[in-house]
């Protein structure tokens, strides 16, 4: 085993144990501030082209749904220089509902003199409560059905290291890592939506989600890799330490990780500062993904492995005395 400044393998517990805590606080922030577009949900978004006050109009736009027997809606308003987009979720029983939903919220603008005509939204989107389901069971089924794609892929890939790493460790390491970066990611996005209201989950979060778990399978699969080849290497030798081979791979592929990291991160800033509206909640989710990928890939990952090979080899030496 080479000397190298620190040892990460040695304190595999302790990187677990802060990745599980930083993970169920995470989920527990982005769960208590959980809330769904119009696109989940089904509802009305309208940007309207207005230079008229808005304040107050969220109460009395509330108000006036109430009074029109609409059931208990969210309103959410952000005004941007010249440009107010207005969405209202309401989960209502039929698309026709939904339809008619954004007329009476057209003539209440119209009413209350925040626009003059029709002609001052810009534009509009409606969307009923079918589509919302759709939605949401597309974003689920994608999501699973890239998770399972990943561990088969892990456990073919990796078959000829199978007698010294079984490749359903390596896949269960992979899982872990990438709910690790999921879960940090969506703890980001609910405090952002614990700041600001307007900010919800939608389609761009969902590909944002899905692009942080392909970059940070390509992370951790090449660090694996690594393991791989080394192990290949030392295979001749009468034993080969796997935890100084992790430690070493880690060790190897470092500069690599944190280069792409900071590469991509770059990238990912300059969306952030100069993007607007989904762009702009795109960039900031993808980039603590990206932070968390590189966290994940040099502690994490190989953590995991180490881990649950000691957990093997126990359970092989607790057989062996009870036969």
């Amino acid at each position: 085993m080479k000397q190298h400044p620190f040892y990460i393998i040695k304190k595999a517990r302790f990187w677990v144990c802060l990745a599980i805590g930083l993970s169920v606080c995470s989920l527990f922030v982005f769960l208590l501030n959980l809330n769904f577009s119009e696109e989940f949900t089904g509802g009305v978004s309208l940007s309207l082209s207005s230079t008229a006050s808005m304040e107050g109009l969220d109460t009395s736009l509330h108000n006036y749904l109430d009074s029109n027997s609409y059931p208990t809606s969210r309103i959410f308003i952000d005004t941007e220089g010249d440009t107010t987009t207005i969405k209202v979720n309401a989960n209502l029983g039929s698309d026709e509902l939904v339809a008619q939903l954004s007329e009476d919220v057209k003539n209440f603008l119209i009413s209350e003199q925040v626009i003059e005509s029709a002609d001052d939204i810009v534009w509009q989107t409606i969307i009923g409560p079918s589509v919302g389901d759709y939605m949401k069971t597309t974003a689920v089924q994608a999501f699973v059905l890239g998770l399972l794609l990943m561990v088969i892929y892990i456990l073919f890939s990796f078959g000829k290291i199978r007698k010294d790493i079984p490749a359903q460790i390596l896949g269960i390491a992979v899982l872990g890592v990438l709910l690790f970066e999921v879960c940090t990611s969506l703890g980001a996005y609910g405090a952002r939506m614990m700041i600001n209201p307007t900010i919800q989950v939608d389609t761009v979060f969902i590909i944002a989600i899905l692009t942080i778990c392909g970059y940070g399978v390509n992370d951790i699969i090449i660090i694996f890799d690594r393991i791989r080849e080394n192990l290949l290497k030392h295979r001749s030798s009468n034993q080969v330490d796997v935890k100084n081979v992790i430690e070493d791979s880690l060790w190897q592929t470092m500069q690599r990780s944190i280069g792409t990291c900071l590469s991509t991160v770059l990238v990912l800033v300059a969306m952030l500062v100069f993007g607007t509206g989904a762009l702009q909640q795109f960039a900031f989710t993808v980039l603590v993904g990206v932070v968390m990928t590189a966290f994940a890939s040099i502690f994490l990952g190989g953590s995991l492995v180490s881990l649950m090979m000691q957990m093997q080899n126990k359970q092989k030496k607790t057989l062996k005395k009870k036969s």
